[in-house]
């Protein structure tokens, strides 16, 4: 059974890492950490066949970075934070409902500090 529930999990996350991949403002590697563990958990075919989605290639290689390092690149950071406060400013200018951009803003904040609380790659 847990298996099963980590499995889920771990679709779930692929299904929102390839949304990220695909939508501007959604995260795409968090999504991939997520169903990396969640299959890691599983099944290793799950995890092989998270790996073969050719999508989440340049995610899969940040997230396998993040895990051997525990840094982000300088890149990554500031693509990251950069999306994230565009989508801010593209859900305000789109008219979007004020619910909606406090989701919004709130996944920003959320997104920056995590790009500032993980150290940066040096070198």
């Amino acid at each position: 059974m847990q298996r099963a529930i980590f499995a889920l999990i771990g679709f779930i996350a692929t299904a929102l890492a390839i949304a990220g991949a695909i939508l501007p403002g959604l995260p795409t590697v968090p999504f991939v950490l997520v169903a990396l563990w969640a299959f890691h958990k599983s099944s290793e075919r799950l995890t092989a066949m998270l790996e073969r989605i050719p999508l989440l290639r340049s995610a899969l290689v940040e997230a396998h970075r993040f895990e051997q390092r525990r840094t982000i690149r300088p890149a990554v950071k500031f693509v990251a934070v950069g999306t994230a406060w565009a989508s801010v400013a593209v859900t305000i200018v789109g008219g979007a409902r004020p619910l909606i951009i406090g989701i919004v803003v709130a996944a920003a904040l959320s997104a920056s500090f995590v790009m500032w609380w993980y150290p940066t790659e040096s070198g």
